[in-house]
């Protein structure tokens, strides 16, 4: 111990070497922990609106009926629950919800009661007909600022059944077919590896002199257990430095994080803050990995302390783990698509890590080429001195660009999901016209809407055409005069005449209206006209209710189409006087769907600029090592006359030339792991592309910048050396 302590007081070279591993570790565990937090915070918005899960009881015992209904308003999403009660008995209620609302009450958040105040009625206050009886508590609420009401009904026909307004603890994987419960542990395992290996990279700093330090030491007589407690005392002091540095640091971090928008709104200050099991438990891994990095790096000093200066060799076998890797991460594809729970994504997760490892693990063999390569053809002095550090010690030349070559596979994975995610994100399909508001599962008296308004207004009823078995699904279409549905419904022209508008001639003619209460049941008649219809929706046909005798007067769409100037307000009115209905607004799941996508963006720039970073600072710090472990031979170099700008030219190719090889496999494999999870998101939400761009290739080239200015970082390093270090040697 006073041996170690004595090199940190006096080794210059030693202090930096530690100072940087307490760089590398402060950033690896304030990130970590912040990476942890993050699921942390979608459970706490989980936990918050669990009361929202509300679905029906099928043994009928439920006390409320709840009707869960998105809004918009003014470019906001507002969530919207009518409730109405079924039978007298206290209704349980959760936290943040001050009572249930009866009929003609109702309870508002109080970023919505601020906005309805400041809105005329006829535009807003009138969807939430009654007397506010308070406002929703931050307990109710997914994040400051959102808009949700709790509006009390005398009855509602289109409701689920619910035992109350109170959930248990709530799972954000549910969150649109648990895609973002999969693109969360994504970006945390892709982000976790660079992590390890800045830590890494930290913990094998001037591995060369203290393992020829050493090497002296034992044979001096230092027993093998003297020299492992110097290097674990000689570590552990930067790691636990860097470690309390570290958990300190993630403390901003979690601040800063919560102003970041996800789901349409930032986040409560206590969201990002991780138990303090988990802080604890983070603080004692990292420095106990970091001592345990250097501690296995000590092999052939214990062993055989004369082959210390002996440069490892590298085996071709490292190549096959990609393989390997690959098919644990394919097979836990398949896994996933057959199986559910909590378990769903896990052997995809072990896969996905085992790929980045994989890379880091093969990147040695192919620096090892590479300095082969330019080793028979180089032209210049600095190459052939870049290309004999390459493939003379291929594990210490790679060491820096390992984090780079995971931010290139990350990047390159990202690039190629994030074009197929925005196909899978719901806008608007196409059915109705974009200045047109539709009604679903209406169960009402259509006559208040109409003395609401003064806009046309379209009534029909959905079903479907089949043969009548109970195997055919038959045809989804809707039953209303043409003339009307046209005012709302895309691609269609009609023609005076009852007739049957479709793609093409009806397979059946057995009609059944959509739902089980009150079902309507008719029959084609055996000859009718059939027109074209060139609507892209889904819907696939339109039928003139004189064609279905039964079905006139019975409705269970509503359509009305607007203008700039009355949307607000009719859209006030549909809700209104159909209360619990299921409103088909384009610029509502507009919204939806731009919220979604920007999330996406946003968390991909904030993740690839996180791996850039992270690669960048372990390429700069492991360069910064390799010239401090080579100290004696530059100096040697410089005394036999090399230019220092020769030098500093083979050593930004030391650094570039391998990352440019690895990055392309690497490039590959994220495309390949891209793909792979693009088919399990497209079989989470059951459809979607699969395209391609150019920009996947994009990483190698910024890799490669990354790289390179990282290597700068040797400069003031090697400036530092001089024929003076090579006689102190």
């Amino acid at each position: 111990m006073r041996i170690a302590l004595a090199v940190l007081r006096r080794d210059r070279r030693s202090q930096v070497a530690t100072a940087l591993v307490a760089l590398g570790v402060m950033i690896a565990v304030s990130l970590v922990l912040w990476l942890l937090a993050a699921p942390n915070g979608l459970q706490a918005r989980a936990d918050r609106t669990a009361w929202r899960d509300l679905v029906g009881n099928p043994d009928q015992s439920g006390v409320i009926s709840v009707a869960v209904n998105h809004d918009s308003f003014d470019g906001k999403l507002i969530q919207r629950f009518d409730v109405a009660r079924l039978r007298q008995g206290d209704v349980p209620v959760s936290a943040g919800i001050t009572k249930f609302p009866e009929a003609g009450e109702v309870l508002l958040s109080p970023a919505l009661t601020d906005l309805v105040r400041s809105t005329p009625a006829e535009k807003l206050g009138n969807r939430f007909p009654g007397r506010q009886i308070g406002e929703l508590g931050r307990e109710a609420l997914k994040y400051p600022g959102e808009l949700v009401a709790i509006v009390g009904q005398d009855k509602l026909d289109n409701g689920y059944q619910a035992a109350g307004l109170r959930g248990g603890s709530g799972s954000y994987r549910d969150d649109y077919h648990g895609m973002l419960y999969l693109l969360t542990r994504v970006g945390l395992v892709v982000l976790v590896v660079p992590c390890l290996v800045l830590v890494a990279s930290a913990a094998r700093l001037t591995a060369a002199k203290r393992e020829r330090r050493l090497a002296a030491l034992r044979l001096a007589g230092a027993s093998p257990r003297q020299v492992i407690v110097m290097t674990a005392a000689e570590t552990a002091v930067g790691a636990v430095v860097g470690s309390v540095l570290g958990v300190v640091l993630a403390q901003p971090f979690s601040h800063l994080t919560a102003t970041i928008p996800w789901e349409g709104g930032t986040w409560y200050p206590g969201d990002f803050v991780p138990s303090a099991a988990v802080v604890a438990a983070v603080a004692v891994l990292a420095p106990v990995l970091v001592v345990a990095a250097a501690i296995m790096g000590l092999r052939r000093v214990v062993q055989k302390p004369l082959a210390a200066e002996e440069k490892r060799k590298v085996r071709s076998w490292r190549l096959l783990t990609i393989a390997g890797a690959l098919g644990v991460f394919f097979l836990g594809i398949v896994y996933a698509q057959e199986a559910s729970g909590d378990n769903q994504f896990t052997v995809v997760l072990l896969g996905l890590g085992a790929v980045a490892l994989a890379l880091v693990l093969a990147g040695p063999v192919v620096t090892a080429w590479v300095g082969r390569f330019f080793v028979g053809r180089w032209r210049r002095p600095s190459t052939l001195l870049a290309g004999r550090r390459l493939s003379g010690d291929p594990v210490a030349a790679f060491r820096g660009s390992a984090g780079v070559v995971i931010a290139v596979f990350t990047g390159s994975m990202a690039l190629t999901m994030l074009p197929g995610l925005e196909s899978q994100v719901p806008f608007r399909d196409g059915t109705w016209r974009e200045d047109a508001i539709v009604a679903e599962q209406v169960a009402h008296d259509v006559t208040p809407l109409r003395l609401q308004t003064s806009a046309p207004i379209a009534t029909m009823l959905d079903g479907s055409v089949s043969t009548g078995k109970d195997t055919d699904y038959g045809t989804y279409v809707i039953v209303g005069r043409c003339a009307d549905v046209a005012k709302v419904l895309n691609g269609l022209s009609c023609r005076p005449g009852p007739a049957v508008y479709a793609y093409s001639k009806l397979t059946g003619d057995v009609f059944k209206s959509t739902g089980q209460k009150d079902q309507v049941t008719a029959t084609l008649p055996a000859q009718y006209e059939t027109r074209p219809f060139t609507g892209s929706g889904r819907i696939s046909a339109v039928i003139d209710p004189e064609l279905l005798p039964g079905t006139e007067g019975k409705v269970s769409m509503v359509g009305v189409p607007t203008t700039p100037e009355n949307r607000d307000a009719v859209h006030t009115a549909l809700i209104g006087t159909l209360p619990g209905v299921r409103l088909v607004d384009g610029e509502q799941r507009e919204l939806y769907g731009d919220t979604l996508m920007e999330d996406l963006q946003r968390a991909t720039i904030i993740g690839l600029s996180i791996a850039a970073v992270l690669g960048g600072i372990g390429a700069a710090v492991a360069a910064a090592g390799s010239v401090i472990d080579r100290r004696r031979t530059f100096g040697a170099l410089i005394a036999a006359g090399t230019p220092i700008r020769v030098l500093r030219h083979a050593l930004r190719r030391e650094v570039t030339l391998p990352v440019f090889a690895v990055t392309i496999a690497a490039c590959g494999a994220g495309i390949a792991v891209g793909l792979g999870l693009l088919v399990l998101a497209r079989g989470l939400v059951g459809h979607g592309e699969m395209p391609l761009t150019p920009w996947v290739v994009a990483p190698v080239a910024v890799g490669v910048v990354v790289a390179l200015v990282a290597a700068l970082a040797c400069g003031p390093v090697l400036r530092g050396i001089s024929p003076r270090d090579y006689a102190a040697e």
